[in-house]
């Protein structure tokens, strides 16, 4: 597998098959565990260990929050109950700045030597106190720092071009979101971005490129 490839998060939910996903060629499997069909405990642990057969390292993401990208709300008790019991079988956790879960979660997931990305996500519109989102990331002492935020012009996608690239030594996911986000799916790895997200069949969140699409386009601007 080539470094770009790598750096590819295929997300995911209980819609797919392994067969789909098995020569696809991608770093890692985000798990967005909250749009399965069924969210309970049991349930998600049967998805883990079916996606842990593709010997993939598994992200897992349970977003309940409008706010943060939730289709639907559900409350805290419920999220952690999932990710109580799930943490142990995957790599990585992904865990909003927001969530009141926040700690408990970094807690858990360092007793169990998981990876923890925090993340925050602007869904109208570029945040211009990045700097401070930032700081206040790094102070969780997450694993990965991960930055979404709407584009509403391309100003706005070389805000965050610029914005990765000053932090580029640090380990940080950006990406914009919407129409005019698009493109940073492809150019934001260059400036530093630990990985770029992808989808299958359907997008889970504004401005994702396909993976046919995606990778077509990496082979070109990133040879191996």
């Amino acid at each position: 597998m080539s470094k770009v490839d790598s750096q590819i998060a295929l997300v995911i939910t209980d819609k797919e098959t392994n067969a789909q996903i098995r020569n696809l060629g991608v770093g890692l499997l985000e798990l967005r565990a909250d749009l399965f069909k069924k969210l309970d405990s049991p349930y998600v642990i049967d998805q883990i260990k079916k996606r842990k057969l593709l010997k993939i390292p598994i992200l897992l993401t349970l977003r309940n929050q409008k706010s943060e990208g939730a289709i639907e709300a559900f409350s805290d008790e419920k999220k952690w109950q999932i990710i109580s019991s799930a943490l142990p079988l995957v790599d990585m956790i992904d865990i909003e700045l927001s969530s009141p879960l926040l700690m408990k979660t970094l807690t858990t997931a360092r007793k169990l030597r998981k990876k923890v990305i925090v993340s925050s996500h602007h869904l109208q519109s570029m945040p211009r106190d990045l700097e401070s989102i930032f700081k206040k990331s790094l102070s969780t002492r997450a694993d990965i720092v991960k930055i979404a935020a709407k584009a509403n012009s391309f100003d706005d996608v070389m805000d965050m071009l610029a914005f990765t690239h000053r932090h580029r030594k640090h380990a940080l996911i950006t990406m914009s979101l919407g129409p005019l986000g698009a493109i940073s799916r492809l150019v934001l790895l260059a400036a530093g971005s630990r990985y770029t997200y992808t989808f299958l069949h359907k997008p889970t969140a504004s401005g994702q490129v396909g993976i046919k699409a995606l990778k077509a386009h990496l082979k070109v601007y990133y040879p191996a």
